[in-house]
């Protein structure tokens, strides 16, 4: 005999949760400007939060655990200029309809819910293939960009100055590079006690143009981290990890950024400019 989802509710019977895998929660979800990254790595969650992204005074760590039945239960560590924790919100996200549904609450007691969903633009597109979660995502479109040619090689590279030998204030700020206006590349990284973490973006209200950065080490003058890309990235495999190699010298970020899942492939190689303060970043908003 088939009974209702309706008749169980009134017989006070729970109806069995639904279990979605990590690839229906992984990546970027927005509620307006406010976006939530979350990295899983089996029951493991990371990523950040941030409102608006162009503006690194918002940055927080998410930190927590993943379950296919009753979804993400994370805190979203809330830090102050120096580093220190400034207050957390304790979080539940869980899958509804295609939509994100977020029941938290907030130092001093006060409970939010929140709806977030996946950006309908999608990642740029790009003139290369690209893969995108969730699973059923429409396909990115490849665009080719206007011809020419005719530009030679590129110039070759002068370092401009020794390479420095690194701590975590050298670090610490936004790097720009990557192209120029409204979708250039904002490397975001702050201190959250000891350990930093960040954000790169461009455009940085897309959530599907985002990645964590996570796992920094610094080694005397190199300083190596992780691009997580969750949701979006070129080729045909999504989730996957860029690592990048970096050195500093004057006012630039020399980095060469490679894909963990094909160590041979030839990586990113490219300069970024910085650091800006994170509070020179405050009040930065998309469409003014």
């Amino acid at each position: 005999m088939r009974v209702s989802l309706m008749a169980l509710l009134a017989l006070g019977v729970s109806a069995p949760a639904c279990a979605e895998s990590a690839d229906y929660y992984r990546g970027g979800w927005a509620i307006g400007p406010r976006v939530y990254e979350f990295v899983i790595d089996g029951a493991k969650v990371s990523g950040i939060e941030c409102d608006p992204c162009a503006d690194g005074t918002t940055l927080a760590r998410v930190v927590g655990t993943f379950d296919e039945t009753t979804g993400i239960a994370f805190t979203v560590r809330h830090l102050a200029p120096d580093g220190s924790l400034a207050g957390e919100d304790h979080a539940q996200a869980k899958l509804d309809g295609g939509r994100l549904v977020i029941h938290g609450t907030r130092p001093g007691g006060g409970t939010f819910v929140q709806v977030a969903v996946k950006d309908p633009r999608g990642p740029t597109p790009g003139g290369y293939p690209q893969a995108r979660l969730p699973p059923g995502s429409p396909p990115v479109a490849i665009v080719k960009g206007p011809g020419g040619g005719g530009g030679g090689p590129p110039a070759p590279y002068h370092q401009p100055a020794p390479w420095r030998q690194l701590a975590a204030a050298d670090v610490v700020g936004v790097w720009l590079g990557f192209g120029v206006g409204i979708e250039k590349q904002y490397f975001l990284i702050r201190q959250d006690g000891g350990e930093l973490f960040g954000l790169a973006c461009g455009r940085c209200d897309n959530p599907y143009t985002m990645g964590a950065l996570e796992n920094f080490a610094i080694h005397g003058d190199t300083l190596e981290f992780d691009i997580e890309h969750q949701d979006w990235g070129e080729g045909s495999v999504v989730p996957f990890v860029r690592h990048v190699t970096a050195h500093i010298a004057m006012n630039e970020m020399r980095m060469d950024a490679r894909r963990t899942d094909a160590p041979d492939r030839p990586g990113i190689v490219a300069s970024l400019v910085g650091p800006i303060s994170i509070e020179a970043t405050k009040g930065n908003v998309y469409g003014e």
